[in-house]
């Protein structure tokens, strides 16, 4: 997205690029609703934001302590349209729905959100993710919080997720999903 020290931070020539109140009321709409689609399990249609080749992805270092497996010398984990709709499914096809991973329940806090235009409606977009998780059982909520980098580009009536990279405050999370951060 921009030249930074940070992995996909905007960069200042970035921000310098105004949206109009609309477009930004716009992403942040499809933002929030993009995060109660996730909240309530509602995979099939959040996967129809996404674009045909959208790429999702966070650092292999955060990637490596949940359990997934990276390259050697890999900087990010990466999720494509088709990887992402075959794990909801394997998720869904969880045999006992009161103890597997979709029985937790998550809620998303979406906040900060900087829009910046960049190429013929498409949009950078820095926002801040706070996620709540709890399961049956479970005394204590699990809290994850992240910036997120995104790059919409706009459809129809509402917005495609062409990229999103997750870069978390600290990398510990060990008894989650990769389907929370998101």
């Amino acid at each position: 997205m921009g030249t930074t020290s940070a992995p996909g931070a905007l960069s200042h020539h970035d921000l310098a690029l105004p949206v109009t109140a609309g477009v930004y009321h716009d992403i942040q709409h499809f933002l929030f609703r993009e995060s109660l689609l996730l909240d309530h399990q509602r995979f099939e249609e959040w996967t129809a934001l996404l674009s045909s080749d959208a790429v999702l992805c966070l650092p292999a270092r955060f990637a490596r302590e949940i359990g997934v497996e990276c390259a050697a010398g890999v900087d990010h984990f990466q999720y494509d349209r088709q990887a992402i709709s075959a794990r909801f499914k394997r998720l869904q096809q969880c045999p006992a729905p009161d103890t597997g991973p979709l029985s937790a329940k998550t809620r998303r806090f979406i906040t900060n959100v900087i829009v910046c235009a960049c190429d013929r409606d498409e949009y950078n977009v820095l926002s801040y993710v706070l996620v709540t998780r709890s399961g049956p059982g479970e005394a204590q909520n699990y809290i994850l919080s992240a910036e997120r980098y995104d790059r919409l580009r706009r459809a129809a009536r509402t917005f495609k997720i062409v990229r999103r990279e997750i870069v978390m405050d600290r990398a510990s999370a060990a008894n989650a999903d990769i389907d929370m951060y998101l």
